[in-house]
Order: structure tokens, then C-alpha cells, then sequence
């Protein structure tokens, strides 16, 4: 399973796709980073981070702390790093999101945009965060899909690769049983305007499409007991 998502994901970097998922996810991805309050001295970990747009933004605000972006796809990484030069405090690595490569306790705060649901095991993915992160460690990850969302539901049949579907719900659940503990979730809204014109893309109407910035994206939220 890892391979076949480190195959299409390598595929998404060729294509240029790291640019257009920065474009879609960042004004709600945003809203996440600054729900983590990180300080000038954190520590933090970018779990599926793609071409590293977020851990750049995390990185401009730990500037005397550590960012640390992983991905499963070495050519997303390279993009990362190319991208991140003048980030010293910056590193990304590629590595498997349910084995990872780092000691426990490692990291004051952790982040995930739109990764989580792409993991063959989200519960020892989850788990694995929980370790990883010191007492009182944050955890913040933004799913766009999920059950309540319907219209983003089309994805599934798009994509080479299989998925979750859990609930609001459902993802509460999973932090819990993970060991985090003041486990929240809340919706955080695009504020970008939708062109009059659009005719598809990443959905089959314009109409998907304010259905789907309406129900919102879906920040679950928990923390290490200190």
C-alpha cells in the first residue's frame, strides 16, 4: 500500500500538483497552523507534507525552533527541499507516516493537511503521532473528506488510491483511543471566491463545489496529557 501511494504521489509531483493543493488548501490550512500557537522555539512535525508549503509557514513562525516535514513520496520531498533553502531550521525526510522515524517525545506540535485518510492503518498512524509528541503536545489535522462533506465523497472514484471515510465522529474517536486527550473538532471555511464559470475540476458542478466550501473543512484537535 505505501508504495502504490509513494507511486502516485510521485505522479502528482511530475504533474505539478503541489502548487494547485497549496492553492486549494492553504486558507483553510491557514486557520489550522495558527489554532497550534507555536512559539519561536517549537518543535514541529508536518505529517504528509507534500511540496512543504505549511511546514515553510510553521518554519517562518518556530524560526529558533525545528521543522520537520515527511511524506511518503521522495519526489514531493525534493520539491520540499528545493523550495525550503532558506529555511536553516527546516528538514524533511521521506518516511512512513505509521512507522515514524523519530524518537518519542520528539516534537511540541504536530500537523496534518489533508493526509490522514490516505493511510492504509489511520490508527497506528495516529498512534505513532501520539508517541512521537512530548506531554502536552498538540496535535492539529484538516480532512476535507469525511462522511459529512458529501459532495467531496466524488473524490473516492477520482483517486488510484484507496481511502477512509469516517465521521466527525468517527475522527474524534480515533485521537481518543490513541491516547490524546481534550480531543475537539470544528469546521474552518474558505473564504476564496468561487468563479462564476467554474465547470469542473475537483467536482462535477459549481453547485459540488458550494456545497462543499459550505459544509467546510473538518480540524480535529488533541493533546498529550501533560
Amino acid at each position: 500500500m505505501e508504495e502504490r501511494l509513494r507511486l502516485e504521489f510521485n505522479d502528482w509531483a511530475r504533474a505539478g500538483r503541489g502548487e494547485s493543493m497549496e492553492r486549494g488548501h492553504r486558507p483553510t490550512g491557514e486557520q489550522a497552523i495558527v489554532r497550534l500557537d507555536l512559539k519561536e522555539d517549537s518543535r514541529v512535525l508536518d505529517l504528509g507534507c507534500g511540496s512543504g508549503w505549511a511546514a515553510r509557514l510553521m518554519a517562518s513562525r518556530a524560526t529558533k525552533g525545528r521543522v520537520v516535514g515527511l511524506d511518503i513520496s521522495d519526489e514531493m520531498i525534493e520539491q520540499a527541499r528545493a523550495a525550503s533553502v532558506d529555511f536553516p531550521q527546516l528538514e524533511f525526510r521521506v518516511g512512513s507516516a505509521e512507522r515514524l522515524p523519530f524518537e518519542d517525545g520528539e516534537f511540541t506540535h504536530a500537523f496534518s493537511m489533508e493526509s490522514l485518510y490516505y493511510y492504509a492503518d489511520m490508527a497506528q498512524a495516529v498512534r505513532e503521532v501520539r508517541r512521537v509528541l512530548a506531554p502536552g503536545g498538540l496535535f492539529a489535522s484538516v480532512v476535507d473528506l469525511y462522511q459529512e462533506n458529501e459532495p467531496a465523497h466524488q473524490w473516492i472514484e477520482q483517486l488510484n488510491v484507496p481511502v477512509h471515510l469516517l465521521s466527525s465522529g468517527g475522527y474524534r474517536e480515533l485521537f481518543t483511543e490513541a491516547g490524546f486527550v481534550e480531543v475537539t473538532d470544528e469546521r474552518l471555511y474558505d473564504p476564496t471566491p468561487i468563479p462564476e464559470d467554474y465547470t469542473g475540476g475537483s467536482f462535477k458542478s459549481r453547485e459540488d463545489y458550494l456545497r462543499y466550501r459550505e459544509t467546510g473543512s473538518l480540524l480535529i484537535c488533541g493533546r498529550v496529557k501533560a
